[in-house]
């Protein structure tokens, strides 16, 4: 009788690791360990109308597509289907957020960060907070505004996954590049992040621009690369005042003019400090 050997998976081992490295850490075993996240400012000045609407949050429906979206996405990791047991449509996120800046007894004549948090059961809860106000939250992209924000670049690269292109509550790779912040400028201060081909992806919670050298043309990275499918992002893209490509960090030199951008501050200047 002929001796038979046992075929051997060369990538059995390597698929293991693999899934356990990445797959397994990336998603929780349960789906509400965590909430998807969006902050949207509610801002008097959006509009003239009186009444609360739709018009008084910025980029709204930009902040209702990509909460859909990552609902659809997270609910099939955990269940294998998009179609989830219940709808959260835009009227009714809109009577939620109406209703927090209501019930938190704030006047409506402020500008407010309101933190939506929605979990894969359905719960939706609103967190108010006092931010800023701003006279034109594109003013970023004037050339006449000068760097408002010191930017740092953090040095060992961060891992992929879906919770750096989708915003949600499980946020520690973010909240530990956040410590390496010095704080001589508090509250104007971001690390800038690396994926592991040493491509430019983010801030801590921010997206970002730099300025291609050849043309001028202010250039953001790829969803590729691993970065936030942010709501300011989607909407400078669209409107045609930025682009999108591959970005090497080893391009972004100390005192590089950089845009910082997201749904609460709208578009800002910053300047590259250093390495942290």
């Amino acid at each position: 009788m002929p001796i038979t050997t046992p075929t051997i998976d060369p990538y059995a081992d390597l698929l293991e690791q693999l899934e356990d490295k990445y797959t397994s850490q990336a998603f929780p075993k349960d789906p509400l360990s965590f909430e998807i996240l969006s902050t949207i400012r509610y801002d008097p000045s959006l509009t003239q109308t009186a009444t609360i609407s739709k018009d008084h949050f910025f980029l709204y429906d930009e902040h209702y597509n990509r909460l859909s979206f990552a609902l659809k996405y997270f609910y099939l990791q955990f269940h294998g289907t998009t179609e989830y047991p219940f709808e959260i449509t835009s009227l009714f996120l809109l009577e939620k957020l109406t209703e927090a800046i209501v019930k938190s007894d704030k006047p409506t004549t402020q500008p407010y960060k309101l933190r939506l948090l929605v979990k894969l059961d359905s719960s939706v809860a609103i967190e108010v907070h006092d931010t800023p106000p701003r006279a034109n939250l594109l003013d970023g992209l004037l050339d006449t505004t000068e760097p408002q924000w010191d930017v740092y670049v953090k040095r060992d690269p961060i891992l992929i996954s879906p919770f750096t292109s989708f915003k949600t509550t499980n946020r520690k790779v973010y909240s530990d590049a956040r410590a390496f912040l010095p704080a001589k400028r508090p509250g104007h201060e971001e690390i800038l992040l690396k994926n592991s081909h040493g491509h430019l992806m983010e801030g801590t919670i921010t997206n970002v621009a730099v300025k291609r050298k050849s043309d001028g043309v202010w250039v953001t990275p790829q969803l590729s690369s691993g970065c936030l499918c942010g709501v300011t992002r989607h909407f400078l893209l669209r409107k045609n005042f930025i682009q999108e490509e591959t970005i090497f960090m080893a391009d972004l030199e100390p005192g590089a003019e950089i845009l910082l951008f997201n749904g609460i501050m709208g578009v800002v200047r910053a300047k590259v400090i250093g390495e942290v």
